[in-house]
């Protein structure tokens, strides 16, 4: 896939996350004015509570767009290696902003062993990937 395309995709998962954090922020404070103006209003209750039934299932649709069912992704065969990719990116990003933050302020000695790691880090990574 090219670039674009990913960014796409990724920004519409995106805007249905941020569509169901924010219907269920609204289904939140809405249950929570129903139910106490159905406690001092108990004539009409059962009409205060009756659109909180319809709010969940809205806002179960929309879980269902954001994030898929729950099962799909741990019955899939390639479940193990997307969480794998998954960790190490999270982990990359992690060194990164590490060494990001120690770079800027060491000293040029500091810098030329955080680059010489590195470079025995990638041989080490190209020794693994020949093992595999």
């Amino acid at each position: 896939m090219k670039y674009k395309e990913l960014r796409k995709k990724a920004e519409k998962k995106v805007q249905a996350k941020m569509a169901f954090f924010i219907c269920a922020t609204v289904f939140f404070f809405t249950t929570i004015i129903l139910m106490t103006l159905s406690f001092y209003l108990t004539e009409v209750a059962f009409w205060l509570r009756l659109p909180i039934p319809a709010f969940m299932l809205v806002l179960g649709v929309l879980y269902l767009v954001a994030f898929g069912v729950p099962t799909t992704n741990g019955m899939s065969e390639n479940w193990q290696e997307e969480e794998i990719e998954k960790e190490m990116l999270r982990l990359y990003r992690q060194k990164k902003a590490l060494q990001s933050s120690v770079g800027g302020d060491a000293t040029p000695s500091e810098r030329l062993e955080l680059k010489e790691l590195e470079q025995l880090e990638e041989k080490w990574d190209r020794r693994t990937d020949d093992l595999v």
